[in-house]
Formats: structure tokens, C-alpha cells, sequence
């Protein structure tokens, strides 16, 4: 159970974020704020906690759709189709709801694997792209890694990276944990092990850890929960047309 200070942490930072107080995420309702974080962003992001719900919005957004989604009840707000059917035709695309889990050190649950290592930014780099062209470029932009973010590390066959993790700093706060396995080697425990090696090294820098993935990805959420990760929150982002702007 992720400890009550560590909870403090996480629920500043997304308090901050959004633009609320930490208490918010304890109260019964749902609040509607103009985007913080997100101000520029052309869509709507509802983040469920427990008994509330945060929805962040376009400072622009007409007042009786405001008004529609605050009367809602928290699980309702953040129900994809009901903030899809709010905007209608206007709808780009919906992501989640999305699973958000964390964890600290108290959590974790380590699979160490002699086969990972760090990364070594020029030598390494030709394996790490044949992992990237083998995974495809969806599959890859999921997994949130970037070449020149580290550290990154990588589980190896031979010469060969056979899964990959690293993470994004959040605040100073989170570390945002992103993984990558070869489609031909899945089901073999190496991305639990990669990210282990990533988790450790966050935790080591005082960071606390999040993961996120949609609610239909079970295989992602069953390898978080294996490693210690809490259910946190969930998602829906609801990005509009750049017509409804103008």
C-alpha cells in the first residue's frame, strides 16, 4: 500500500496540475477548471480519484457546457461516451478511460535480471532502433521512449535489445515509466525486468513511479500490478477539432 506521504506527493502534484487543492481529490463531486497545465491544449482531460472527479477545460468552453458536465456525478463525468456525446460532431478523438497506477518504495516489488543493463548512449543506439523498427512506430510512440532521454535501459540477447524502459521526470516528482518489448519475444518476463531496472532507478533518485495505460490494455495493467503499482486515478481525454475554436 503506496505510503500517506507519498500519497501527499502525488495528489500535490496533480493538484497543481490541474489547478485545485489537494483536499479536492478527497471530496465528493465534480469540479470543472479552466485547463492550468494544459492551458493551450484544444481538449478536455477528466481525472477520476476516488469520490471526485477533475475535468479541465478550454477557457473558451461555453458556460451551459460547463454546466452539463459539473451536474454530472463523478463516475459520470468521466464516462467516455457521455463527454464524447457533450461534444459531438466537434470530437477528434477519445483516449481511456485510462488506468493510472503508482507506486513507491514500500510497493515495489523488484524482478532483477542479469540481462539489463543501462544503455550506452553511442554504442547501443543502432540495437535501440532495430527494437523501434521492429515494434512499429505505434507501439513505440506508446511507449513514451525517447532515443536521447536517460537513462534507458535495455534488456539484451546477445547484441540485441529485446525490450527497452525508461521514464520522464513529472514535477520532480513522478517518473513516468515507459517500457517497449519485441513483438517476437513477448511473454517472457523481459519487459517486467526492464522496467525494474528503471523503477529502481528512479526510486534511488527519491521519485515516485506512475505507470498509465488504457483500462483494456490487461496485459499493461497485470505487468504494473506485478511490480507494485496502485490504482491511483483514471483518465478521459477527449481532444476536439481545431475548427471548434474559430
Amino acid at each position: 500500500m503506496t505510503a500517506p506521504e507519498s500519497l501527499r506527493r502525488i495528489d500535490a502534484y496533480w493538484a497543481a496540475y490541474f489547478g485545485c487543492r489537494p483536499g479536492d481529490f478527497q471530496a465528493p463531486g465534480t469540479r470543472v477548471l479552466p485547463h492550468a497545465a494544459l492551458m493551450g491544449y484544444p481538449g478536455v482531460l477528466a481525472f477520476r480519484r476516488g469520490p471526485s472527479c477533475v475535468v479541465s477545460i478550454p477557457e473558451m468552453l461555453p458556460r451551459r457546457l460547463v454546466d452539463e458536465i459539473a451536474a454530472r456525478p463523478p463516475a459520470g463525468a468521466a464516462d467516455r461516451d457521455f463527454l464524447a456525446g457533450v461534444f459531438g460532431n466537434d470530437v477528434d478523438t477519445v483516449t481511456g478511460p485510462a488506468w493510472l497506477g503508482v507506486a513507491d518504495r514500500g510497493d515495489f516489488h523488484p524482478v532483477p535480471d542479469p540481462a539489463v543493463r543501462l544503455l550506452d548512449v553511442g554504442r547501443d543506439t543502432p540495437a535501440l532502433r532495430r527494437l523501434a523498427e521492429a515494434c512499429g512506430e505505434l507501439a513505440w510512440r506508446q511507449s513514451k521512449i525517447v532515443f536521447d532521454r536517460h537513462p534507458l535501459f535495455g534488456y539484451f540477447e546477445g547484441e540485441e535489445v529485446m525490450a527497452a524502459s525508461a521514464y520522464a521526470v513529472l514535477g520532480g516528482v513522478l517518473a513516468y515509466i515507459g517500457v517497449v518489448s519485441h513483438p517476437a519475444h513477448r511473454g517472457r518476463g523481459y519487459g517486467r525486468s526492464v522496467v525494474t531496472a528503471s523503477m529502481d532507478h528512479a526510486l534511488g533518485k527519491g521519485l515516485l513511479c506512475q505507470w498509465r495505460t488504457l483500462r483494456s490494455n490487461g496485459p499493461a495493467i497485470s505487468l504494473a500490478r506485478k511490480l507494485g503499482f496502485q490504482e491511483y486515478a483514471e483518465t478521459v481525454d477527449v481532444r476536439l477539432i481545431e475548427s471548434y475554436f474559430y
